[in-house]
């Protein structure tokens, strides 16, 4: 969850982040987003990983039951590039509202 108060500069407003929404499409006073992901290990180096995300942008211009319910997901194919950091890297695809993205993931929040 991200808040703004006060006279917040639109710029620096909290927005969505999710895979597969563009930066900043979602923006408003408040910001709510939820995400998980599943990893599954192919092998010793090789992994699968679905995603599926939530969010919605509410409080200056439009009150919660107005603003958008946004939901993203996709996949993603990962390699172990370091054992004993545990480092995977890979590539994402993600399907938002308004369309399909491409990331290069190298680290992950999730362990």
């Amino acid at each position: 969850m991200r808040l703004g108060r006060g006279d917040v500069p639109f710029y620096a407003q909290p927005y969505l982040v999710l895979r597969g929404v563009p930066a900043v499409r979602y923006q408003d006073k408040n910001a709510l987003v939820a995400e998980t992901e599943v990893r599954w290990n192919l092998d010793r180096r090789w992994a699968v990983v679905g995603f599926v995300g939530t969010g919605k942008a509410y409080g200056r211009r439009q009150s919660w039951s107005e603003a958008d319910t946004v939901v993203a997901g996709g996949a993603g194919l990962r390699y172990l590039v370091a054992r004993k950091l545990h480092m995977y890297a890979g590539l994402d695809v993600a399907r938002g509202p308004e369309e399909t993205a491409f990331y290069i993931q190298v680290g992950s929040a999730w362990r």
